[in-house]
């Protein structure tokens, strides 16, 4: 081998990691953006200052979530000197980060090292993903831990016993339970027990099954009894029923999100784009046939474990009347664990039937990868009405990659094909990230007009708004470190010198006493803007 290849061979085997560092880090540089991130980085701002294990949002109890999530953003608040939006982005930053790893790992351990990068690429690449993992939510630390407890259960089934991985089992399922309630160990737990049933691996026993249910009851009684030792027994109601039972049955109001049975059935797709034809082509029946041959064990598929796993958890999720495209974020790695390994094993074939033409099927995720790559600059110059330097460099970069699949599939070189292919998923997620805080930050980022009303207001003076809603107790508290006190409109009594008032749109106009004026004003899209109003 020349040194030529080996410095090629070299450069090629860091590209992969270098793409995924790129797809993580990409998109930090913005504020927080409505309507969930203030609303988190502010409850975990509270929990630096009161460490609890009940959260606050402007001093009020929340306590639609455990606490670790919060505990852990503001941990690191701590350590990084005091909140900012950017130690709270990290902790979902580094969640989705260690996510893509151990999907590498597992996939590389469990089929092959190419389908372990294929996995991580696309699962990296997916819409959902890429907007998610930068999102200050919960939800990114939740998919990791469910991950790796699926990973351990996993490697307990098919690959080895050991105490170790049982207790990194059990623990991924105790850290789910502490971030997000039950809803994370009933995913799991269902997912695995759909796996049994159909495909009933040999070593079941090895999940210890009675451990692990006790394991989970002692947790679940020390988070109640934690709940309940600090706010009582309306604490705990509202914890065990209003956000399990009702969210579950018939979520009102603030409770949950409300949507029909079918809903993941056209947010699913959206969610995976730009991968649908791998999905499509993995539903074939042919890949469902177990091979088994006479006188050897039954081995273990990981696709099949991590399509029966995906499918079973999207079950649940679709049950519950609750629903949000969030919350398809611990399904995700399982489903593209499944896409990945089926993907790489269709590549292989395909590379080695050189008489098979490219295929409907192969044009129609070019058209896909084509129209995700140019999409986001496209549309960032119809949304400015004129190209900028960002664009221009980004609908570069996108032509290019697209020109480059396109030639290489129309001159059958089906190895460069599939790099291109790859690289216009890559680039189409990069734009997306690149572009979006350049375009939305203005629109979605309240920080320095909020910043500016913490500067004029006295020291030590709490904020006076109207039309008060969980978006500002969030966004003053986090960015002035001043309570929100709601005004009544109607009162002639509260006549405070400074009020923030925030009109939605919505026909419900802010109307003042005649003794106040307009000193400040900010629209942040067609259905928000604040006021700063001064008593003369």
């Amino acid at each position: 081998m020349s040194t030529a290849d080996s410095l090629a061979q070299r450069l090629g085997a860091l590209l992969p990691p270098l793409a995924l560092a790129l797809l993580v880090l990409l998109g930090c540089n913005r504020g927080l953006w409505t309507p969930d991130e203030p609303r988190e980085a502010e409850i975990s701002r509270e929990m630096a200052l009161t460490p609890g294990v009940i959260p606050t949002l402007n001093g009020e109890r929340f306590i639609e979530k455990p606490p670790l999530y919060y505990w852990t953003v503001a941990a690191l608040f701590r350590a990084t000197g005091g909140a900012s939006v950017l130690a709270a982005r990290a902790v979902s930053v580094a969640a989705s980060a260690a996510t893509l790893a151990l999907l590498v790992i597992w996939g590389a351990a469990a089929h092959s090292r190419a389908a372990g990068w294929l996995a991580a690429l696309m699962l990296a690449t997916s819409g959902r993903f890429l907007i998610s993992s930068h999102w200050v939510l919960i939800d990114p630390l939740l998919m990791f831990t469910t991950t790796l407890a699926a990973w351990a259960a996993w490697e307990l089934l098919a690959r080895r016993d050991g105490t170790a991985m049982r207790l990194l089992f059990y623990a991924g399922l105790v850290l789910a339970l502490w971030i997000k309630g039950l809803i994370g160990p009933v995913l799991l737990i269902a997912g695995l027990l759909g796996y049994v049933l159909i495909d009933r691996p040999a070593h079941w026993r090895r999940l210890r099954p009675i451990a692990g249910a006790s394991v989970l009851l002692l947790a679940v009684l020390l988070l109640a009894l934690a709940i309940w030792q600090q706010g009582g027994n309306a604490a705990l109601w509202e914890w065990a029923y209003v956000n399990h039972v009702q969210r579950l049955l018939n979520p009102a109001g603030s409770t949950g999100h409300r949507q029909p049975l079918l809903y993941y059935t056209w947010t699913l797709p959206v969610a995976m784009l730009p991968w649908l034809l791998p999905l499509i082509e993995a539903l074939r029946p042919a890949h469902w046939r177990r091979v088994q041959i006479a006188g050897l064990p039954r081995l273990a598929d990981p696709a099949r474990y991590g399509a029966i796993m995906s499918a079973t958890m999207l079950l649940v999720l679709s049950a519950s009347a609750t629903k949000r495209e969030t919350y398809l974020l611990p399904v995700l790695p399982l489903l593209f664990l499944w896409l990945g390994i089926r993907t790489h094993e269709w590549w292989q074939q395909w590379q080695l039937d050189r008489n098979a033409g490219l295929g409907a099927g192969w044009w129609l995720q070019s058209v896909l990868l084509a129209v995700y790559a140019l999409a986001a600059p496209v549309a960032a110059w119809v949304w400015l009405g004129a190209p900028n330097t960002w664009i221009a460099v980004t609908l570069l970069i996108a032509v290019a990659c697209v020109s480059a699949l396109i030639f290489y599939s129309l001159s059958g070189q089906r190895l460069r094909a599939g790099s291109a292919a790859m690289a216009c998923a890559i680039a189409g997620g990069a734009i997306l990230l690149t572009l979006a805080p350049v375009l939305l930050d203005g629109v979605k980022n309240m920080g320095p007009f909020v910043r500016t009303i913490g500067e004029l207001l006295p020291p030590g003076q709490p904020v006076y708004a109207l039309g008060v809603d969980e978006t500002l107790r969030a966004e003053i508290p986090f960015y002035t470190g001043r309570t929100v006190i709601p005004v009544l409109q109607a009162s002639p009594a509260a006549r405070p010198e400074w009020i923030v008032a925030q009109d939605n749109h919505d026909g419900h106009a802010v109307n003042l006493l005649p003794d106040y004026e307009l000193s400040r004003e900010r629209s942040f899209g067609p259905g928000r803007t604040l006021q700063l109003w001064h008593r003369l």
